[in-house]
C-alpha cells in the first residue's frame, strides 16, 4: 500500500496547486514517514546525485540555444528558406512551416519553444496570405510536437539518463519517427492548400531559393553541425548542446548582427527562470522513481500485466494508452523520470528494445503538449494568436488523428527507430 499513499499524496498535492516539483518531492518522502524500510537520507541523496551528471547539462545549454536562435535571426532565416524551397506547392507555406518546426527543434529539443519561434514568424505570415486564423494555429501547435521528435530532444535526453541507455543512439532513432509524422502534418497541410487554393495567396517568387539559401547558409549549419557532431562521434551530446550554443551566439552577434551582447545577456537570464524549475523537477522525479524502485512497484505491476497479456503487442497497446493519459495531466520529464524505471523491466521480458520504447515514449508525451487539459503547446499557441483555447480544440481531431497514427507507425513498425541505429553500429 505504500506506492498507492505515495501515488495520491502526489495526486492530492497537485490537485491543491502545489508545485509538480514540490508535489514530486514530498511524495517521496510520505511512504517512509509510514513506515517503510526507507531512509529519508536516501531520497535526499537521489535528489542530489540525479542532477550531479553531466548528460543533463545538455537540457539548459540546448534551451539556451534555442532561445539564442530565436533572438538571433536564426529560426526566421530557417523558415525563409524553407519557404522559398517549397512555397511553389499547394499549400506551400503550410508546409514550409512544418518543416521550419523541425528545422528549428533540430536545435532546440523543446515543443513549446518551437511554437513560439516559429508561430511568431509563420502565424502571421500565414493568416495575411489567406490561411484561416484557427487552421494556421492548429497547424504550428501540433507541428510544434516535432521539437521533441527531431533529435536533439531534451526528452530523450532526461529518458536516456534514466534508462541507462546511450542518448546518442536514442538521436540517430529518433531522425525516421520524426521524418515519419513530420511527413504526415505535411501531407495535412497540402491537403488544406489543395482544398482552399482559390482562397490562398502564394509567398513563393518573393525571394529565390539560391538567395535564400545564402542568407540561410549560417542558420541551416547549426543542425548539421550539431547533429553532425553527434552522430560521426565527434562530440557527446552535451558537448554539441554546447557548441550549439557558442555557435547560435557567434553567428547571432557576428554574423547577423542580430542580436547585441545585452540582449545575449538578458535572453541567458530569462532562459535561466525557466530551466530552474525543470532542473528541480528532474530531481524530485528521480527520487519518486527511486522510492518506487525499492518498494517493487515494477515487479509487482510485471506481475499483474503477465496474468492478463501474454502478447506483446497488447502490452504496447496498453501501454500507448496509459502514457497518452500521462502526458495530459502530467508534465513531460517528471513522467519519463518517475515511469522509465517502472516500465523498461515489465518490457524487458517481452523482447522490447529501450531504445525503440524510447521513441514510443517520447512520442506519447510529445501528443501531450497538444491535448488538454495541460497542453503547452496550445497555450502558448493562444498567447501567440488570442485564438481561444476551445477554438483550437475543435481544430485538433485531423492533424491529432495524424499524430496518432505516426504513433502507432512508430510502435508497432520498430524498424523506423531501430535500423538507422543498427546500420550505423
Amino acid at each position: 500500500m505504500y506506492p498507492v499513499f505515495a501515488l495520491a499524496s502526489f495526486v492530492i498535492l497537485l490537485l491543491v496547486t502545489v508545485p509538480i516539483a514540490m508535489s514530486l518531492g514530498l511524495a517521496a518522502f510520505v511512504p517512509g514517514w509510514l513506515g517503510a524500510p526507507i531512509n529519508p537520507s536516501q531520497v535526499i541523496r537521489t535528489i542530489t546525485t540525479s542532477i550531479d551528471s553531466f548528460p543533463l547539462l545538455a537540457v539548459p545549454l540546448f534551451m539556451v540555444a534555442g532561445d539564442i536562435m530565436t533572438t538571433g535571426g536564426l529560426a526566421r532565416r530557417l523558415f525563409s528558406f524553407a519557404d522559398a524551397l517549397l512555397g511553389r506547392m499547394n499549400g506551400g507555406l503550410a508546409v514550409s512551416t512544418v518543416v521550419a518546426c523541425m528545422l528549428f527543434g533540430a536545435i532546440s529539443g523543446s515543443s513549446p519553444a518551437t511554437v513560439a519561434a516559429i508561430g511568431a514568424m509563420a502565424i502571421p505570415l500565414l493568416t495575411k496570405n489567406g490561411y484561416d486564423k484557427r487552421f494556421s494555429t492548429v497547424l504550428v501547435t501540433t507541428a510544434g510536437t516535432l521539437g521533441v521528435i527531431v533529435p536533439p530532444s531534451i526528452p530523450m535526453i532526461i529518458y536516456g539518463m534514466a534508462a541507462n541507455v546511450s542518448v546518442s543512439q536514442l538521436f540517430m532513432a529518433g531522425i525516421f519517427p520524426a521524418l515519419t509524422i513530420g511527413t504526415l502534418l505535411s501531407g495535412y497541410a497540402f491537403w488544406y492548400g489543395t482544398k482552399h487554393k482559390d482562397k490562398i495567396t502564394t509567398t513563393a517568387g518573393q525571394v529565390s531559393i539560391g538567395r535564400a539559401f545564402r542568407e540561410s547558409f549560417w542558420a541551416l549549419m547549426a543542425p548539421v553541425v550539431v547533429l553532425g557532431g553527434i552522430y560521426s562521434g565527434t562530440f557527446t551530446p552535451t558537448e554539441a548542446a554546447a557548441i550549439a550554443v557558442a555557435y547560435s551566439t557567434i553567428v547571432s552577434i557576428f554574423i547577423f548582427r542580430e542580436m547585441t551582447f545585452v540582449q545575449l545577456f538578458n535572453t541567458i537570464g530569462k532562459t535561466t527562470l525557466i530551466i530552474a524549475p525543470i532542473l528541480v523537477i528532474t530531481a524530485t522525479g528521480a527520487a519518486l522513481g527511486r522510492v518506487f524502485n525499492l518498494l517493487r512497484v515494477p515487479s509487482m505491476i510485471g506481475e499483474m500485466i503477465n496474468g492478463v497479456v501474454s502478447e506483446p503487442l497488447m502490452l504496447l497497446l496498453l501501454i500507448n494508452l496509459m502514457l497518452l493519459v500521462v502526458g495530459m495531466f502530467l508534465e513531460t520529464l517528471s513522467a519519463i523520470i518517475v515511469l522509465t524505471p517502472i516500465l523498461l523491466p515489465i518490457l524487458a521480458p517481452y523482447g522490447i528494445d529501450p531504445l525503440h520504447f524510447g521513441l514510443i515514449m517520447t512520442t506519447n508525451l510529445a501528443i501531450g503538449f497538444v491535448t488538454p487539459p495541460i497542453g503547452a503547446n496550445i497555450f502558448v499557441a493562444t498567447g501567440l494568436t488570442k485564438v481561444s483555447v476551445v477554438d483550437i480544440c475543435k481544430g485538433l481531431p485531423i492533424p491529432l488523428t495524424l499524430l496518432l497514427i505516426g504513433l502507432a507507425l512508430i510502435t508497432y513498425v520498430p524498424g523506423l527507430s531501430l535500423w538507422l541505429v543498427g546500420v550505423m553500429n
